[in-house]
């Protein structure tokens, strides 16, 4: 009970803005450009309601990255700009040309992964905080006074995605998965999920459409043994193409919005999924 007092108050305090105390006006709030739609989704939720952020890049409805924002654009951008991109290479990916801005903020020297993996790093929950911890530096940079509120807003993400993957856990632990996704493997693995993958093999000839007569036996015997079949919207298309419509196949969405009540509502509807039972009200969805 202490511990969840001590819970419920800081998630009070974080949604306090940190400035416009005393009577005063509220100073503007920082218009943030990122490159990417992972960054938008934290930098808006560590930011609260101090930070106004665009992305460059955004996912269509067929969960694929699009351009928002046009290289032209961003070449009449003011020089002032606040920016924040994964690395220089993503900046430069974009076309932004870095040489003009001098509120350009990198999260990493170098990222640590290739670009073509940056949405499975981002799907996994272990890895969200030291991303959110790294734009909290950019934003407490631009913005000293409000480091305090950025800092509550970092401990409720936090707290808020622990309790996500937990509850996830709760109700997926051991379940078994057919994992035919592109990225969120690491997403079903915090949730425990016991996930079974293709062989490279296999996962090769099916992703350029070869041996599909295969992948329909698999996904018919791992169905019949009680695994769910689970894709993404950057599973290969032919794997899509013969599997979305399918009634033992669940597909896993993009992030909108808080991430953290994203995470809880797709292990949620997983479960749903899993056990054939009705998804609760919203309004009842953290308590099972």
């Amino acid at each position: 009970m202490p511990f969840a007092k001590a819970l419920f108050a800081l998630l009070l305090l974080a949604l306090l803005p940190s400035r416009g105390l005393g009577g005063l006006a509220p100073p503007p709030k920082l218009d943030v450009l990122v490159t990417s739609p992972w960054l938008a989704i934290v930098t808006s939720f560590v930011g609260g309601v101090n930070v106004s952020v665009r992305s460059v890049q955004e996912w269509n409805a067929d969960g694929d990255l699009t351009r928002r924002i046009r290289a032209r654009a961003l070449q009449d951008m003011p020089p002032d700009t606040l920016i924040i991109a994964f690395d220089d290479r993503d900046a430069r990916s974009v076309g932004l040309p870095l040489e003009k801005y001098i509120n350009y903020h990198r999260l990493y020297d170098l990222m640590p992964i290739d670009e073509s993996r940056v949405d499975s790093f981002m799907s996994d929950p272990s890895v969200l905080p030291f991303i959110a911890q790294r734009v909290l530096t950019a934003l407490a940079d631009w913005d000293p006074n409000g480091y305090p509120y950025y800092q509550r807003r970092l401990a409720e993400f936090q707290a808020r995605l622990y309790s996500s993957t937990l509850a996830g856990r709760q109700i997926l632990k051991d379940k078994p998965v057919y994992d035919l996704t592109g990225h969120s493997w690491a997403m079903l693995c915090a949730a425990g999920c016991d996930v079974v993958r293709p062989s490279p093999e296999d996962w090769a000839a099916w992703s350029t459409w070869h041996g599909l007569d295969r992948l329909l036996s698999e996904v018919a015997r791992l169905t019949e043994a009680k695994f769910t079949v689970v894709i993404d919207c950057s599973s290969p298309r032919s794997i899509r193409a013969y599997l979305a419509a399918k009634p033992a196949v669940f597909t896993l969405a993009r992030p909108v919005g808080d991430y953290t009540t994203f995470l809880h509502d797709q292990y949620l509807a997983l479960w749903s999924k899993m056990s054939e039972r009705p998804l609760p009200p919203r309004g009842a969805r953290r308590s099972y």
